[in-house]
């Protein structure tokens, strides 16, 4: 019997998912459940399972193509059906498997070892990392051997390019003569340094996976909302002082306490204060969508790209289980194992460009919010309290906010009650429970 299993709506809004990286092949017998492709959605990269074995007689196409849902993503030839075909026949007259992107069979070979950000590089790259030889560890392949394989790839393809032009010229010269010989290994060498020049000097990756959605996220968000920032800095030396000492507590329950939670506590009793901040903008009907719950959303930078897992309910946490929370979802981020339902729903996101980063940024909102906060690096600076220069310690802050929905003045106002918290962070205590 022949199975279509059809790629499922997996999320909310969810039209279609681009495949990033088959982990079978046609021919291949699988397992009900096994994993069988890894997908990247609007929010999310996803391991795919199958719901029946088989032997996998199609497949949706090749790696970086974009399947819609209810389209077929494999076409699997079910056990029952195996094992009939395995058995003897009658030569009676069966029914074709429909053909979806049928590949010429190929030959079995093993299985590369190497790190997935290796895996992600030869897809960009279009190299078949099963091709290369692998001289790490193991036999490990490393991002040295997929440069090494494709340096000797286009270096053989200019040989024979080279071979074909010098016998098309050798055809005027004597059979055998020397000089059409070193022609052809000059303009092969030559061939093969413009190569290794071109490789060095330019290279072109991919917009694929979830650097494309971060990219097509983000036009959207411009294009639709008038973004207007606004920026201040905060006198954070209170809130310095109390997170070492509160750290080195949790630091004996080997729980990681950093800025975050304080600013998440500030921002949702600012929300509260100003629920415009918590909502989003119904275009179809023209009305603002007050949220009445805070689902505060971490901008988290991974080395696939950013995403944004989300703190659900987050003024009813402490500043311990938050702390909590925000390592248990950063360690699934770099991962990539967050589920969907941990990327979405955010009412408000939380943005910073790092200890390292720059003193003020303009952040982007996380469309359909409608207001994104940026928290910047923690600098020591002198500063004038009363009549006197004394060294504080000054952190930046950004507030974007869409013009449609937000004006200056209350975006101001909300920027001040976020920095009156961070200023005073002993209030935020009052919220422990």
């Amino acid at each position: 019997m022949i199975y279509e299993f059809k790629l499922p709506d997996i999320g909310e809004g969810l039209h279609e998912a681009e495949i990033i990286r088959w982990l079978i092949r046609e021919g291949d017998v699988v397992k009900a459940d096994q994993p069988i492709a890894e997908i990247q959605t609007d929010k999310a990269m996803v391991e795919m399972t199958t719901p029946v074995a088989g032997k996998v007689v199609a497949l949706a196409g090749p790696e970086g193509a974009t399947v819609k849902v209810g389209e077929p993503l494999i076409v699997v030839e079910t056990e029952a059906a195996v094992a009939a075909e395995a058995a003897p026949t009658d030569n009676s007259a069966q029914e074709p498997a429909p053909v979806l992107h049928k590949e010429a069979p190929r030959p079995a070979r093993k299985r590369a070892i190497a790190a997935p950000s290796v895996r992600k590089r030869a897809r960009e790259l279009g190299v078949p990392i099963d091709d290369v030889e692998g001289t790490g560890e193991g036999g490990r392949v490393t991002l040295a051997d997929l440069e090494r394989y494709v340096r000797e790839r286009e270096a053989a393809a200019a040989v024979a390019e080279a071979a074909r032009s010098e016998g098309n010229e050798a055809a005027v010269l004597p059979a055998g003569s020397a000089a059409t010989g070193r022609q052809a290994n000059a303009a092969a060498w030559t061939s093969i340094a413009n190569v290794e020049a071109a490789f060095q000097e330019e290279e072109r990756i991919p917009l694929r996976g979830l650097r494309k959605k971060i990219a097509e996220k983000m036009v959207k968000s411009v294009y639709t909302a008038p973004h207007v920032t606004g920026m201040d800095e905060v006198d954070v030396t209170k809130l310095v002082e109390i997170r070492k000492h509160l750290a080195g507590e949790l630091a004996k329950e080997q729980i990681k306490l950093t800025y975050l939670p304080f600013m998440i506590k500030a921002v949702t009793r600012a929300l509260k204060q100003y629920p415009m901040f918590n909502a989003s903008l119904d275009e179809k009907t023209n009305e603002i969508v007050l949220k009445r719950r805070f689902h505060i959303g971490i901008a988290t930078a991974t080395k696939a790209g950013l995403v944004v897992p989300v703190i659900r309910d987050a003024d009813q946490k402490s500043i311990r289980e938050l702390a909590i929370e925000i390592a248990e979802l950063s360690e699934k981020a770099h991962r990539q194992a967050l589920r969907l339902d941990e990327l979405q729903g955010s009412t408000f996101t939380i943005t910073s460009t790092g200890a390292g980063g720059g003193w003020f940024a303009t952040p982007i909102i996380n469309y359909p919010e409608v207001a994104i906060l940026g928290a910047h690096a923690i600098k020591r600076r002198p500063v004038v309290v009363g009549d006197e220069i004394v060294i504080r310690d000054m952190m930046g802050m950004s507030l974007t906010f869409d013009h449609r929905v937000i004006d200056g003045e209350p975006a101001g106002r909300f920027m001040r009650t976020v920095a009156y918290y961070l200023e005073n962070p002993e209030v935020l205590l009052l919220d422990v429970r």
